[in-house]
């Protein structure tokens, strides 16, 4: 429902940005292409033929573009709208825009089947990556990287990278993001027959997996089904595996269910199983489950489908055979990755030694400098003493000065309070020049208070002072020509005003008294 609800305000803002510049637009867009790469395509595919973006705009759509397709689980082979954004942030852009853009251009390599291009571009967007922090982005590049790994057997790093996503996931806090790592490092410790790991973290994906849907959740309740067959649980694996086929079907689902089948003997329902997994995007699933389904036909006496699935098997094996090799790719990241430590180093070493050299001129700079100056304090010492004795002196003459100010303004201060308490209680009205006096008296004592009061006028400054010098509300009625209820009010009132806080009149009476002492 929130999906739908979000989308809806994606398309109202499409309808409503006729005014808006290309740049604002784009950039809403990229402020939710990670968390909702749907909605980006839906908002740039009424932009597709715009002929008014200029260069950044239109390398920028680019990326967003492809970004969103890949993200919401979709491909192409079509390289020429990320091009254009990778030619132009090789030479303007910033490391993030780089790094997405070559991660996206490598994704299409991929499946382009340029695959040893496609992994270098990887590894240099993987490279640019550590100089960033955008964990939504670095989730996504690590578990690409970990599904490469991951296609030609190379497990430790395939685990390595996911962890890593994993990581970036959990900063996220996005709950699909971490459920669906977990459920890859679960899967690729199953495959190298770990059954303890595929366990674990199986379970650390079991408080956000309710959380998930689709795939998501197919994926996990394959990897608890995995985990009681290994426990020898089998019909409550079978629960699961049917569970998770209903909800969003997979290979390794199929191939579990295939392999429960025929534990049972019913071999006509793992046929129906291989029958599918022939397709499998897996070379290792897909000849696997064509050997079984060929042998099933033999023992059915069907030489015509046997003929027809061994052609098919021998296509794959030769598919197969043209595709790169698994051994190169791997090679190739651990030349990279060698490479790329020995620039580090090197840089790492001229660094150390500009500083040692930058060091060493420095130290001679300063102990030159320090012996010249040295000379020179010795030369102002005296003059520095004497004026020192001077201004000592003339600090202890203010200080004097101040403390006589301060006791006269005291007892100015305890007169002009007792003439005020005077008038009060004889029901006068405060003169202007005991009020002034009394202002001029408490601000001097306390310049803080001045600064407080200066937004209140002359009657509200009155009833704070009055206040602060312990006059009652009755006294300061009289004083100022008011009830005693308007005057709580007031000072209700002027402790929202001045402190930003709600209470009744004698929270006021304590904030006012307690200012600045």
């Amino acid at each position: 429902m929130i999906s739908i609800a979000f989308l809806i305000l994606s398309l109202f803002i499409v309808g409503c940005s006729s005014e808006r510049s290309h740049n604002e637009f784009l950039t809403s867009a990229e402020q939710i292409v990670f968390e909702h790469p749907d909605s980006v395509m839906w908002m740039l595919t009424p932009h597709w033929n715009d002929t008014t973006m200029n260069t950044a705009d239109q390398a920028l759509f680019g990326l967003l573009y492809t970004e969103a397709l890949h993200r919401s689980g979709l491909s192409t082979e079509a390289d020429s709208l990320i091009l254009i954004s990778r030619k132009y942030y090789e030479h303007n852009g910033d490391k993030e825009h780089l790094a997405r853009t070559l991660l996206h251009h490598a994704i299409i390599l991929y499946k382009q089947q340029q695959t040893h291009e496609a992994v270098l571009t990887m590894k240099q967007a993987e490279h640019l990556a550590e100089g960033i922090d955008v964990p939504g982005f670095e989730w996504y590049l690590y578990s690409v990287l970990g599904d490469v790994n991951d296609n030609v057997g190379n497990y430790t790093q395939t685990l390595r990278y996911y962890r890593q996503a994993l990581a970036a996931a959990k900063q996220c806090q996005n709950d699909d993001w971490t459920v669906r790592t977990l459920n890859n490092i679960a899967m690729t410790f199953d495959l190298l027959g770990q059954t303890d790991s595929l366990k674990y973290y199986t379970e650390m994906a079991k408080p956000y997996a309710p959380k998930t849907s689709g795939e998501v959740r197919a994926t996990y309740l394959v990897n608890k089904a995995s985990c009681l067959l290994g426990l020898g649980k089998r019909e409550e694996a079978k629960k699961y595996l049917m569970d998770a086929q209903s909800i969003s079907p997979t290979d390794r689902g199929s191939k579990l269910l295939a392999d429960i089948y025929v534990k049972e003997g019913d071999i006509e329902a793992a046929a129906q199983q291989w029958y599918q997994l022939i397709y499998s995007s897996s070379p290792d699933v897909s000849i696997q489950s064509y050997r079984l389904l060929i042998d099933y036909l033999n023992r059915k006496g069907d030489t015509a489908g046997v003929a027809l699935y061994s052609q098919r098997l021998n296509d794959v094996y030769h598919g197969l055979y043209k595709r790169s090799d698994a051994a190169g790719i791997i090679d190739m990241q651990v030349q990279y990755d060698e490479q790329q430590k020995e620039r580090r180093q090197y840089r790492t070493t001229i660094a150390l030694l500009s500083a040692i050299l930058l060091l060493i001129i420095v130290s001679i700079i300063l102990i030159r400098y320090s012996r010249r100056r040295i000379d020179q304090l010795n030369a102002r010492f005296v003059e520095s003493q004497q004026k020192y004795d001077l201004t000592r002196s003339e600090l202890t003459k203010l200080r004097h000065q101040k403390e006589r100010e301060m006791r006269e303004n005291s007892q100015q201060l305890k007169i002009v309070v007792a003439r005020l308490h005077s008038a009060a209680n004889k029901g006068r009205v405060a003169e202007d020049a005991d009020i002034n006096t009394l202002a001029q008296i408490s601000y001097a004592l306390s310049p803080d208070l001045q600064v407080l009061l200066s937004v209140l006028n002359t009657r509200e400054q009155t009833v704070c002072l009055l206040t602060r010098h312990n006059f009652l509300p009755t006294e300061i009625a009289t004083l100022t020509i008011s009830t005693p209820q308007s005057i709580t009010n007031t000072r209700v009132r002027l402790l929202k005003k001045l402190f930003g806080e709600t209470g009744g009149a004698k929270d006021f009476d304590a904030a006012i008294k307690g200012f600045g002492k």
